[in-house]
């Protein structure tokens, strides 16, 4: 269907600068509108995000307040002991020797026949002290001969006393253990 306009040409057009006017008015309005819209929705989360940042920074001051309070201090000491421990039992551990694996070296050394009444060790020298008895003569040269190529041991004292007796001869002498030997197992 097809509308005609019967207004006169003068009319015609002011009808239509009138409806292009109110369409223009509308788009202006909806243009103000939607502007005073988003900047209204900018404030408020302008509000809301200063209100998150000062309860947070309120958060933190409390947190802070409690990391500086009295058991936190307390607990603060207490690590601080035991580390302290730790530190002195990890340097305990770099000067420990393994003074068993001399003695098992010593150990494989005797012959049946030989006992020790006493091992004495001297942890700052590293020097040791055998008194003991031996079944023989040769069994004390034996156990002296085998300290003296033993890579463990050096700086043997053997003093000749050791041999006056063919039999049941009680011996001592002394040597050095090798620290470097005994440093790790």
């Amino acid at each position: 269907m097809k509308q005609i306009n019967l207004l006169p040409k003068t009319e015609q057009r002011e009808l239509r600068l009138t409806f292009f006017n109110d369409e223009l008015i509308r788009f202006w309005v909806w243009i103000l509108i939607s502007l005073m819209l988003f900047v209204s929705l900018t404030y408020i989360a302008k509000a809301y995000l200063s209100a998150q940042v000062a309860d947070t920074e309120g958060q933190i001051a409390i947190s802070e307040q409690v990391l500086k309070s009295s058991d936190n201090e307390l607990l603060k000491a207490q690590v601080e002991t035991l580390n302290q421990e730790i530190n002195a039992i990890k340097n305990l551990h770099n000067q420990h020797r393994f003074w068993s694996i001399a003695l098992e070296e010593l150990a494989k050394m005797l012959s049946p026949d030989i006992s020790l009444d006493s091992v004495i060790i001297d942890r700052a020298t590293g020097k040791a002290e055998i008194i003991g008895v031996a079944g023989s003569r040769e069994s004390v040269l034996k156990f002296w001969a085998d300290v003296h190529k033993s890579e463990y041991f050096y700086n043997i004292n053997f003093p000749l006393s050791n041999l006056e007796k063919p039999i049941l001869d009680p011996f001592t002498f002394s040597f050095s253990i090798k620290e470097d030997k005994i440093k790790s197992p």
